[in-house]
């Protein structure tokens, strides 16, 4: 082996070299646990303790707040653990996937949609971290703390792939172990007001928009949690991955929801991040803080593949490159932070609206992926022709994009949010149902116009092998 061959091999099994080309076989690793140990440290942080605060505060007692996070948490861990069964399968991120649905130019909405997600849930997480450690530590702002807690996610991202689960793996029992004593600190510290703990049913369209506000929470995965299965080996028991995923999701996310909601009842006048510092101290905005050094990188990982896939469109990517991954990851992950120095004073207040936009947008999307891929083609796809235009799937998909865009406007008249009121939510007591209402009709008029096409139009010719990536290069 030469020099330079070696120091390539040493560079690959350190740093990440794949991007969004289809991983091939050889590099393939994994089993299914790693994936609920990687969704528990996903989700067992302070961004969901303050979201459990949130739906407290738009005016859920306690109980009917756990009850609506947990019908929430159900259906939206539900559809992205059925989305990330996709990785191993197909080998290539989430969105790229998606041609398969909307065309190789059609599919080109999802990419600044999806590159949307990544740098406000960016911001959101560094502001947040930024707040718990300003309290602890006073004479630094809450600006620097945003540049100093971004090293660190900064360096993670440059690793790649194996080091964010690693991370996440490590933060799983760090954080889960503190959350549980933040509990019983928070249950020895007072009981809840009487009114928190009343059962007195509340308004349907207060209680959905709980449940809504934890659907999106899980959903906004959706766009890209393929990214983090697509090394398993094509082989790995789709049950199991399920069932890992879901399980993950479910759990860490009620669970941090549940603390931050009982803190947020308990001390409502203090906001959660400083309620986690009255309750259990400085240690605990320690760890709250650190939970979320991860969330930055995982973002702007898969906010990369956003920027590369959108430039694949018009020019050809070296299949396996450091250089290609790392200059957009760093890229999205600056506009991120310049959004959090900007905007963190209003943070906290546009949160629950932020998740709304998000969640009307990519209800459709969710149903029409997932009527194709287990419906319609049951996972037989060309994964070659996702990178080539006028392929296998077509430059633009007109039923995907029809069903698509059928789906979004269902949504608008039962859309209820600050700065929108569909004509219908008024007949349904303020209930905002958009979600539920946009994903049936999506995937009702993508499975009827796929089941009325043209036989030729649904063959996918002979799968791809994991060679399918050179045609990246």
């Amino acid at each position: 082996m030469s020099e330079n061959a070696a120091a390539n091999e040493r560079l690959r099994r350190y740093v990440e070299t794949h991007h969004i080309d289809m991983i091939p076989a050889a590099a393939r690793h994994g089993k299914p646990w790693h994936q609920f140990a990687f969704w528990w440290g996903g989700n067992v942080n302070v961004f969901n303790v303050v979201l459990g605060a949130v739906v407290v505060s738009i005016g859920l007692s306690f109980w009917w707040a756990l009850i609506a996070m947990g019908v929430g948490i159900l259906i939206g861990a539900l559809l992205i653990a059925l989305h990330a069964t996709q990785g191993p399968k197909l080998g290539v991120p989430q969105t790229i996937q998606s041609r398969g649905q909307f065309g190789f130019y059609g599919s080109a909405f999802l990419f600044p949609a999806v590159l949307f997600i990544n740098v406000g849930f960016i911001a959101a997480q560094f502001v947040i971290q930024a707040q718990a450690m300003q309290i602890v530590v006073g004479s630094v702002s809450i600006p620097v703390w945003i540049l100093i807690l971004t090293v660190p996610a900064v360096v993670i991202g440059i690793f790649g792939y194996r080091w964010i689960h690693r991370v996440m793996q490590a933060t799983a029992v760090v954080v889960g172990v503190s959350l549980v004593i933040m509990l019983v600190q928070g249950l020895r510290y007072g009981s809840l007001p009487v009114s928190e703990t009343s059962m007195a049913h509340p308004a349907a369209g207060l209680f959905l928009a709980g449940v809504a506000l934890l659907v999106i929470d899980m959903l906004s995965f959706g766009p890209f949690v393929s990214d983090y299965t697509r090394y398993l080996p094509a082989e790995t028991s789709g049950r199991r991955l399920f069932w890992a995923i879901y399980g993950g999701n479910v759990l860490a996310t009620f669970f941090s929801c549940a603390v931050g909601a009982y803190l947020g009842a308990l001390l409502p006048k203090l906001g959660p991040v400083a309620a986690v510092g009255k309750v259990s101290g400085s240690w605990a905005l320690i760890v709250m803080a650190f939970s979320l050094v991860n969330a930055g990188t995982f973002n702007a990982y898969t906010g990369a593949f956003q920027v590369l896939a959108f430039g694949n469109m018009w020019r050809r990517f070296k299949s396996a490159s450091v250089t290609v991954r790392l200059v957009p990851f760093l890229c999205v992950m600056a506009v991120g932070v310049v959004v959090a120095l900007l905007g963190y004073k209003s943070f906290v207040t546009n949160l629950s609206n932020f998740l709304d936009v998000l969640l009307v947008l990519f209800i459709p999307w969710s149903a029409v992926n997932l009527t194709d891929y287990f419906v319609i083609r049951r996972a037989r796809y060309d994964v070659g022709a996702f990178f080539l235009p006028n392929s296998t799937y077509g430059n633009f998909a007109w039923r995907g994009l029809l069903a698509y865009a059928v789906g979004l406007a269902a949504e608008w008249p039962f859309v209820s949010q600050p700065d929108y009121t569909g004509p219908l939510v008024k007949h349904l007591g303020g209930a905002d149902i958009s979600w539920l209402i946009g994903w049936f009709v999506a995937a009702g008029v993508y499975l009827l116009l796929m089941r009325l096409a043209p036989s030729d139009e649904l063959a996918v010719g002979p799968v791809a092998t994991a060679t399918a990536g050179s045609s990246l290069g």
